[in-house]
């Protein structure tokens, strides 16, 4: 029997509504599942439920006749995220996918980061989960987001709005970035009946394209003719100054984080070697539509 029935936590955020279109593209019945108080509508879905997100008894009652429940909740913490798993066990669900969607959590260097704490105690309760024979789960992962305020912000990469560009670690190191669509076509992917065994309890990372802040750089050096300043700097000194920062109780810098989570090759934010595209039929964007699509972005 083909199990089509989703519950979407999330369903309305930026994250959760390509889900939500790639889910129903796909054939998939989908349950928006909201906040009791959320003003927010979920058009899309074929049904929307607004419940009390704290009450493992008002979600079960949720997930009642769904197959599968996907969470795509910003900043999840185990001691929230539970409510819906222990629910979702409740009601017979079959499968789990936790809003995880991080770079890459299998390197061992990058499980030291406090950016992934959180995600890594919810990766640990789901697995126990699956060995336990609760239920099932999959996570999708997807490097850093695809978007416009990501690469052309100066945060990485070319700042279009200063005409400057920062480098790390001379700017060639590459990481896997995905587009919001793309991650949305993962999940719906792994959710399909040919994919279901070989998805079983296990992480899965797919990407849009690999790249690198040299090459964002060049793509748009190209596409709007800007001639980038360009600013070297260590990973090593961004990465002992945020937990400097952290240490003393400044949060300030905690973003920076990301930066060896994306751009060291100890954390091994190139994942092509586990990706699983060519598994699931999901193609790698040639540098003519990665170029297609920055010409789309608004400047930040």
């Amino acid at each position: 029997m083909s199990l089509r029935n989703v519950a979407l936590l999330g369903a309305t955020g930026t994250l959760g509504s390509k889900i939500l279109t790639a889910l129903n593209r796909a054939g998939f019945n989908v349950t928006a599942i909201q906040r009791k108080e959320s003003t927010k509508s979920a058009p899309n879905a074929a049904k929307s439920l607004k419940v009390d997100l704290n009450s493992s008894s008002d979600l079960a009652s949720a997930f009642m006749g769904q197959d599968f429940v996907v969470a795509a909740t910003p900043n999840p913490r185990l001691a929230t995220e539970k409510f819906w798993m222990e629910a979702a066990i409740q009601a017979g669900v079959k499968r789990i996918i936790p809003s995880e969607f991080s770079t890459n959590l299998e390197a061992k260097a990058s499980q030291s980061l406090p950016i992934v704490k959180d995600k890594l105690e919810i990766r640990k309760y789901v697995e126990e989960l699956g060995a336990s024979g609760k239920i099932e789960w999959t996570s999708v992962n997807n490097g850093p987001f695809c978007v416009g305020f990501l690469w052309t912000s100066g945060f990485v990469g070319p700042n279009l709005k200063n005409q400057t560009t920062t480098f790390h670690d001379g700017g060639n190191n590459i990481v896997c970035t995905s587009t919001l669509e793309r991650i949305g076509e993962s999940v719906a992917k792994v959710l399909a009946t040919e994919h279901l065994e070989s998805t079983k309890n296990k992480p899965v990372y797919t990407y849009s394209a690999a790249v690198s802040e040299r090459k964002m750089t060049d793509v748009f050096a190209k596409i709007k003719g800007i001639t980038f300043e360009e600013t070297e700097v260590s990973i090593e000194s961004v990465t002992k100054a945020a937990f400097e920062a952290l240490e003393k109780g400044d949060m300030s810098k905690f973003m920076d984080f990301y930066i060896p989570f994306c751009f060291d090759p100890e954390y091994h934010g190139d994942f092509r070697d586990i990706a699983w595209n060519d598994k699931l039929g999901l193609p790698v964007m040639t540098d003519e539509e990665l170029e297609e699509l920055a010409r789309g972005w608004t400047v930040v």
